[in-house]
């Protein structure tokens, strides 16, 4: 099944869901520049954390498994557990669908701001945070996706979706990107090509 298809049927599925969600990770960059830069393993989507039970409701109702991720092992939970932090990765899996495996990353906010989970000091507004991409398709903002890839350069694929997007974001949100880092490592090596840029 190609990957546009893919995404496609992800964001059918989720359609009837009156919730803040977008595809995030590599697919989030690619989705805001409009074109597949590079293979991607699966499809992760972000929702909000105070959304959850409507979302694992309505994949349990249609047949998918979900288990959550917890230190590199899988765990079960139950159907109206809350799940709180440090617990933010959702695998789900249903063999019958395509795709028939999807992560859920569980996303902090509060009232009408995200928050990021690594340092509640990095915030934006939510409406800024979960954008369309140009194919319509919903996506963590690419700022947002890349802050979540920076703490791990010795994974190849999130520099080079940095290089992919840097010449595309625009003044506002490199300067989120720059400001998030700063705050996270002033001497993190994107910083400078956020300010030469």
């Amino acid at each position: 099944m190609p990957f546009d298809l893919v995404l496609e049927s992800i964001a059918t599925l989720l359609s009837p869901l009156e919730m803040t969600w977008g595809f995030c990770g590599g697919w989030a960059i690619d989705l805001f520049l409009n074109r597949i830069t590079r293979s991607h393993k699966d499809v992760d989507i972000a929702i909000l954390r105070r959304d959850q039970h409507l979302l694992f409701a309505f994949l349990r109702q249609r047949g998918w498994a979900l288990e959550q991720a917890v230190d590199g092992k899988l765990h079960p939970f139950e159907e109206d557990e809350f799940l709180r932090l440090p617990v933010h990765a959702i695998w789900c899996r249903k063999a019958e669908a395509r795709p028939d495996f999807l992560e859920v990353l569980l996303n902090e906010s509060d009232r009408d701001q995200f928050v990021f989970r690594r340092d509640p000091r990095v915030r934006c507004r939510l409406n800024e945070a979960f954008v369309l991409a140009p194919s319509g398709l919903p996506i963590l903002a690419p700022e947002i996706a890349l802050l979540y890839k920076s703490n791990a350069l010795s994974s190849p694929e999130n520099g080079l979706d940095f290089q992919w997007a840097l010449p595309q974001l625009n003044a506002q949100r490199r300067r989120w990107l720059a400001e998030a880092l700063g705050m996270l490592s002033l001497t993190h090596p994107w910083l400078n090509d956020l300010v030469d840029s």
